[in-house]
């Protein structure tokens, strides 16, 4: 039995429509893989970074395919509502703002409007729910205007 069969199979038939909503699907994978990176970078002494991407408007459904042209094929997104969550392993604060002007200058040369966010392990938080509150509150007050 695969994975996911095996996680659907043993839930609650209400969780188990929960999955059956790719955003919760999403979110749900979003927190596996960035507790996965967690532990290992947390071992290894690595940085960790998480970039947030809140498109604007009603064309953000295909925001994830734009990124896929400027982001790493090492770095799995995941992708619900108007927002793209992007693991960056091995990825310090100067890193994260590269790849996030590198987005930037193709998403606004393709007329893409979008808001960013970042957090990084250990230096905002070591746990999901500590980088998730940060990151959360950093799209917020990106959006409001306040830097």
């Amino acid at each position: 039995m695969d994975f996911e069969k095996f996680i659907v199979h043993n839930l609650h038939t209400t969780k188990t429509k929960l999955l059956s909503d790719p955003n919760v699907r999403e979110c749900i994978n979003l927190e596996i893989f960035l507790e996965y990176e967690l532990q290992a970078s947390s071992r290894y002494r690595r940085y960790l970074s998480v970039v947030l991407v809140k498109g604007v408007g009603n064309g953000s459904s295909h925001l994830k395919d734009i990124l896929s042209e400027s982001i790493r094929t090492c770095d799995p997104s995941f992708s619900y509502g108007n927002y793209i969550a992007i693991l960056m392993g091995e990825t310090d604060e100067k890193g994260s703002k590269i790849a996030i002007d590198r987005c930037k200058m193709d998403l606004s040369n393709r007329g893409e409007d979008v808001h960013f966010a970042y957090v990084t392990y250990p230096r905002d938080g070591t746990s999901v729910d500590d980088l998730n509150r940060v990151l959360w509150q950093r799209i917020e007050e990106h959006q409001a205007g306040v830097h």
